[in-house]
């Protein structure tokens, strides 16, 4: 679903905790929260949107945000992305390629323990990735480590392995760095129904779209948990959140409606935190099926919708006006393309041109992140005056997500840096390529970018990629929302987050 340019300019409102979720994995500054609602300085409960589809396996086949805040606290990665967005290693020590960037050795952190006692080894690492890549099993990740093959890796001693890839692949380390390329074991008493994580927290209990219990694990390598169990609360809608937090049955708020947030400031005993963020709403149209597969009725869509408008009313001003590409969170230039303004005469006429006047197309919506349903009936509204009917259907998570990418019409999520979200979302096969692009040339500049590992020429095949995803993709991006995370007065060191984790990140934190 999930997928821009790194924004590190992070703005911080109030006092403390950003949303969604999408995301990304744990930094290697970990230590995170566990919870009670009621003010125990051991704990903390926090409240979100959950689903009935969730699984602990971190490579099932259904991804959301209700799983990642478990996954973020429970596994961990061979790198991962800090607050800022800047790659850092965890779980490994050293990541070292060859001169051709096909050949990578990997050398692991020494001394971790899973959450079975059982020391995390090259064995566990290695059967991860093999998982990660079984094209019966993984979900998002046989596009993500489409250059790697199960015999590829070896396993040299119980701190080391190689990688050995189908074609050389410059920018390794930032793609294990992606949320869900998490490290885990089924060793010992572990299963793959319930593995064993290295996490801060170890899971206590877990009941799908209900709630998970996680106590900290004693045996953490790294800076340990400041908190000594997290609840996650899974809620069924953002006006159950926002009722909880308000309530004080919940310590922080993830996914608070922007409409609510104005009240909520003036709540007696709540803070919040008001953050940028590279998480934010995509709209894909699905390019191989009518009408979108016809360039102009997707070009009239997005000269439809009155951006400003979204930015106002669906997000409460927490926004800023977007331009059909993925930015946000790379330090590329942005392209040299001009800004899209609401035009309803060139959309109309071009919805004439093609044939496709009384056109009408479902817009699929779970509704996951705030703003999401406001902002689906507001793209509605506009594409009636151009002609076309667009009926609005919010479904919940599990139901929005057993049909991923199936839907013609539908609102999405991105929270990954541009150099993984490019294979997800636009190459061929991507697990997240909801608009079903093939573009011949994007692929082939696609190629250029993932066989180097120079920054500067990474920069100058994205800047092209973001160009052609402008020009003539299958995405509708309106805006770049910010995030926000409403949270008792009484927690304290929550931060803002690039990729949306602040409200289930709790390094530092603690309860008072």
């Amino acid at each position: 679903m999930k997928a821009s340019h790194m924004r590190k300019g992070m703005t911080l409102l109030v006092a403390a905790m950003l949303t969604v979720s999408l995301a990304s994995c744990a930094s290697s500054e970990k230590g995170n929260a566990g919870g009670n609602g009621k003010g125990d300085s051991s704990g903390l409960t926090l409240g979100m949107v959950g689903s009935t589809t969730d699984k602990i396996d971190p490579y099932s086949q259904t991804g959301s945000g209700s799983q990642q805040a478990v996954f973020t606290n429970v596994y961990e990665g061979l790198t991962a992305r800090n607050k800022d967005g800047e790659v850092e290693y965890v779980l490994a020590e050293k990541i070292e390629p060859n001169a051709t960037n096909d050949e990578w050795i990997i050398t692991l952190r020494d001394n971790v323990k899973l959450h079975n006692g059982e020391q995390f080894t090259s064995e566990d690492a290695v059967e991860s990735l093999k998982q990660m890549i079984d094209p019966e099993y993984a979900w998002a990740f046989n596009t993500q480590l489409s250059f790697l093959q199960a015999d590829g890796l070896e396993i040299i001693d119980d701190l080391t392995f190689k990688m050995v890839l189908d074609e050389p692949f410059g920018p390794l380390p930032d793609v294990l760095a992606m949320d869900r390329l998490v490290m885990r074991s089924i060793k010992g008493d572990a299963t793959v129904d319930k593995p064993a994580g290295t996490g801060p927290y170890k899971i206590d209990t877990f009941t799908a779209g209900q709630e998970a219990k996680l106590v900290k694990n004693e045996d953490y390598w790294g800076e340990p948990a400041t908190l000594d169990s997290v609840t996650i609360s899974f809620l069924s809608d953002q006006t159950a959140v926002t009722n909880a937090v308000r309530g004080g049955q919940i310590d922080v708020a993830h996914g608070i409606p922007f409409a609510e947030v104005p009240a909520l400031e003036g709540t007696p005993g709540l803070d919040m935190l008001v953050s940028d963020t590279a998480a934010y709403p995509v709209v894909p149209m699905r390019m191989d099926m009518a009408p979108f597969d016809d360039e102009r009725v997707r070009e009239a869509m997005r000269l439809a919708i009155d951006r400003q408008r979204i930015v106002d009313n669906a997000y409460g001003g927490y926004a800023s006006v977007a331009n059909d590409y993925i930015g946000q969170n790379t330090a590329c230039p942005a392209p040299d393309v001009p800004q899209r303004e609401q035009d309803l005469g060139k959309a109309k006429k071009l919805v004439e041109e093609a044939g496709a006047t009384g056109a009408s197309v479902e817009l699929v919506t779970d509704a996951a992140f705030p703003g999401m349903a406001e902002m689906a009936q507001l793209i509605a509204q506009d594409a009636e005056k151009i002609g076309i009917t667009v009926q609005v259907k919010k479904l919940d998570v599990g139901t929005f997500l057993d049909r991923w990418l199936e839907w013609p019409f539908f609102i999405g999520h991105t929270s990954s840096p541009y150099i993984i979200t490019a294979k997800g979302h636009f190459l061929p096969g991507g697990s997240e390529n909801g608009s079903h692009m093939d573009d011949a040339e994007y692929n082939e500049i696609a190629e250029k970018l993932y066989a180097t590992s120079d920054p500067e020429e990474q920069c100058t095949y994205i800047t092209q990629m973001q160009t052609i995803e402008h020009e003539r993709g299958g995405y509708l991006i309106p805006i770049y929302g910010q995030s926000i995370t409403v949270h008792s007065e009484r927690v304290k060191g929550l931060t803002a987050d690039l990729y949306g984790r602040a409200a289930y990140q709790f390094a530092g934190v603690t309860v008072e």
